[in-house]
């Protein structure tokens, strides 16, 4: 997700990681073109906030533990627990030393009271000798052994665990597998299922999942494979989602699975990924394997990482992008080598590009400085299947545009006003009506301007700069490389950007903005725009996200949901 990019199709600025592998290059397969472009999803980050709550266990979405001192909140980090050994393998505290009141963590965040999906009665239940206690938004709390019921209603604040003890007389027994149910799901959980039922009717039809986000990609400081996400983990924001359990979703809904690797993966890691991945793809499924996200981008990590490499490498830091290109290239060939000639067919190798800068790409599709300064060299873009952009728009929220969104807003509730006065309203009366159309203008011009830019002047980040400039460039870099045409995101990017995130006049406008019935024609044109072009999977970002000031990301905000824009995606899928 571009967070704070100046342009709606610049994902930042440029960069990625490198090592030579060894290993030969093979042929790299095109993917076979579907009749009908698929509609893929990235799904959004998992927190103890996220509105999606996709898993049966709530547990597996809880904040990394923290350590309260007596008296306070907080006051030991999870990094300091982890260092003090007081944590197990699977990130169960294993004791509460002394000097701390408790070991807690959060669960069911600030949901959006419309989220009534989420209401009800839960059931925690634990294995192991110790004390735990739940507060917070849990109300009519009641204890039991080995188990804590409570009722919940979706609101402001989390439902807070703390474990006052744990393994209290040394035994080795310590308090662990906490589960976090909801009672109407437990004989499903116990029946094995994973996923909330609901969740899994939002992802139904869908081609391909994104889990660029569940992997926790972006800053990842994961390089060992011994170090990744396991099933059995405290909870999945911990490392992320363990690669099992993303297919296991895919394979639930009948999606291919589109996974993105730590920058810092070392090749082990991509083996074995990819070997996982091999072994659990069902015979029509295919896997699509991208290095890390937007190596350019310099909001994430990874792009200064990769041009402190360019830098050692070759002695040009600017030239990150290059060394994306060819680390990408190298772990693309191991994971080609993992799915080995069987299997083959069933790998989407893909590279990615800073969508709004025209011409980047082919850095990173050649890596000029790897070829002439070595070794190893073959030109990355032969080691791919799919070439990959972003399909945003809507600039609105930037510097050049703020003054005159602002203005349309003002505008907009003065002329709702004058319809109310005009129709003799008054009073109350008056005053709600003024808050049902006080957007209704400054939607309409805003809809103009994503459409073409036409009251600013500049097309910069339209729809139609997409459709005439921007789509047609990359399906012919696609075409002159002999790679299918994907998009890895895209979707509505009207957002606060710099000054903008935090003026709460500009929130409001964008978020109701971004779930009206217009902003669905815009997605029809977008997703229209796109297949004309040639482009294949569009992969939208992202499915099931509150909004705020820094964007309105999801098509739904909260699981059950229903906007204009999903009903698009529906049809499109």
């Amino acid at each position: 997700m571009l967070l704070g990019c100046v342009s709606v199709l610049a994902s930042g600025a440029a960069q990625a990681q490198a090592q030579g592998t060894g290993a030969e290059t093979p042929e790299a397969v095109a993917s076979e073109p579907t009749a009908e472009p698929g509609l893929g999803m990235n799904l959004a980050y998992l927190r103890d906030w996220s509105s999606a709550q996709p898993f049966l266990d709530v547990m597996k979405t809880a904040r990394r533990w923290i350590g309260h001192k007596p008296g306070q909140w907080g006051g030991v980090s999870y990094e300091s627990l982890m260092a003090q050994d007081l944590l197990d393998a699977q990130g169960w505290p294993k004791r509460v030393p002394g000097d701390l009141g408790s070991i807690g963590t959060v669960i069911l965040t600030d949901l959006p009271p419309e989220a009534e999906i989420f209401a009800g009665e839960y059931l925690l239940r634990f294995k192991g000798e110790g004390i735990v206690e739940v507060s917070g938004r849990a109300q009519n709390v009641r204890y039991g052994k080995g188990e804590v019921r409570f009722e919940f209603t979706p609101g402001s604040g989390p439902v807070v665990i703390r474990i006052q003890r744990s393994d209290p007389y040394g035994k080795g027994d310590h308090l662990r597998d906490i589960t976090v149910v909801k009672r109407e799901h437990l004989a499903a959980y116990e029946a094995g299922a994973v996923f909330h039922p609901e969740y899994l009717k939002v992802l139904q039809g869908l081609d391909t999942l994104r889990f660029m986000d569940w992997g926790n990609t972006n800053n990842s400081r994961l390089a060992s494979w011994d170090d990744r996400a396991r099933v059995d983990d405290f909870s999945y924001t911990r490392q992320g989602v363990p690669y099992e359990v993303m297919q296991q979703l895919a394979g639930a809904v009948g999606a291919d699975v589109w996974i993105t690797l730590p920058h810092l993966a070392e090749d082990a890691y991509a083996r074995g990924a990819c070997r996982l991945l091999r072994e659990a793809v069902p015979e029509d499924g295919r896997v699509y394997v991208e290095y890390s996200n937007e190596v350019w981008n310099w909001t994430f990590d990874q792009a200064e990482w990769a041009a402190e490499q360019a830098l050692a490498l070759w002695g040009d830091r600017d030239q990150g992008t290059q060394f994306y290109g060819m680390r990408a290239a190298q772990v693309a060939e191991i994971c080609a080598e993992a799915f080995g000639p069987e299997q083959r067919e069933q790998l989407v190798n893909v590279i990615a590009t800073q969508t709004g800068w025209l011409g980047l790409e082919k850095g990173i599709l050649t890596a000029p400085l790897w070829r002439d300064k070595g070794p190893g060299y073959h030109p990355p873009h032969e080691s791919f299947d799919a070439y990959a952009v972003t399909g945003y728009f809507g600039v609105l929220g930037s510097d050049k545009r703020r003054d005159m969104v602002r203005q349309w807003i003002e505008d907009s509730a003065e002329a709702a006003r004058a319809a109310g006065e005009a129709a003799g309203l008054g009073g109350a009366a008056l005053e709600a009506h003024v808050a049902r159309h006080r957007y209704d203008l400054a939607v309409s011009l805003a809809t103009d301007e994503l459409l073409s830019g036409a009251l600013s002047g500049d097309a910069e980040g339209s729809l139609n700069d997409l459709r005439d400039r921007v789509f047609p460039y990359h399906a012919g870099i696609a075409r002159e490389y002999d790679l299918d045409l994907i998009m890895y995101e895209g979707g509505t990017h009207v957002v606060g950007i710099g000054a903008g995130v935090d003026d709460p006049e500009l929130t409001a406008f964008f978020t109701h903005l971004n779930y009206t019935a217009e902003m669905g024609m815009l997605y029809a044109r977008l997703i229209a725009d796109w297949r004309a072009a040639g482009g294949g999977l569009f992969t939208h970002f992202n499915e099931i996200q509150k909004p705020g000031k820094w964007g309105s990301w999801g098509a739904l905000r909260y699981l059950g949901d229903d906007t204009a824009r999903w009903q698009v995606l529906e049809a499109a899928k």
